[in-house]
C-alpha cells in the first residue's frame, strides 16, 4: 500500500461515510459476504482496507478545506489555508469575561458587541507561514487533529479586516 499521510477512521467516522465505504468495497470485488470472512479471517487485510479509505477520505476533505476555527475559552483561532501558505487571525480575550468561545457561536457582529459590553480588552494577533515540509494536507490535518474545525471564513476575514 501506498504511503499513509492520514489515521485510520475512527468507528464513529467510518459509520458517517458507510454507504462510500460499500462502494469503495464494491469497487475493489468485496461484496458483503466477502467483507464478514475477511474481518473474521484476515483482520489486518480488512484493517488495511479502513485504512486506504481513511486515506482517499481526509485527502477529498483537506482538498477542499479553505478556512478553519480553533476554539478555546478566551482564545479564538481563525484559519484561511492558501495555495503557499497558510495564514492565521485570533483573538485573545484578557480580563474576566463570561465569553466562552467553545461554547457559543454567535456571528462576529454579536461577538464583538458582547466583548465590547463586558468591557474585555481583546487581544488581536495574526500570523503567516509557509506550510510544513509534510506538505499542505498533512499540515491542516495536524491543525484539525489540534481541535480545529472547517469554517465558512466569516470569522477569519472579520478579523484580518480588523
Amino acid at each position: 500500500m501506498k504511503e499513509t499521510k492520514f489515521r485510520r477512521l475512527r468507528r464513529d467516522e467510518l459509520e458517517e461515510v458507510t454507504g462510500q465505504f460499500v462502494k469503495f468495497l464494491s469497487i475493489n470485488g468485496i461484496d458483503a459476504g466477502s467483507w464478514q470472512k475477511m474481518k473474521e479471517k484476515q483482520p489486518s487485510q480488512a484493517d488495511g482496507f479502513i485504512l486506504q479509505f481513511s486515506q482517499i477520505v481526509f485527502a477529498g476533505v483537506i482538498e477542499k478545506v479553505a478556512y478553519l476555527v480553533h476554539r478555546r475559552p478566551h482564545d479564538l483561532r481563525t484559519y484561511k489555508t492558501g495555495p503557499d501558505k497558510i495564514e492565521m487571525r485570533g483573538i485573545l480575550l484578557d480580563g474576566e469575561t463570561s465569553i466562552d468561545f467553545t461554547k457559543t457561536d454567535l456571528p462576529p457582529k454579536e461577538m464583538f458587541e458582547r466583548i465590547k459590553a463586558e468591557n474585555v480588552t481583546p487581544k488581536i494577533y495574526k500570523a503567516d507561514r509557509a506550510y510544513l515540509p509534510i506538505g499542505r494536507d498533512q499540515d491542516i490535518f495536524l491543525i484539525m487533529e489540534e481541535g480545529a474545525l472547517i469554517d465558512t471564513g466569516e470569522l477569519f476575514e472579520t478579523l484580518a479586516g480588523l
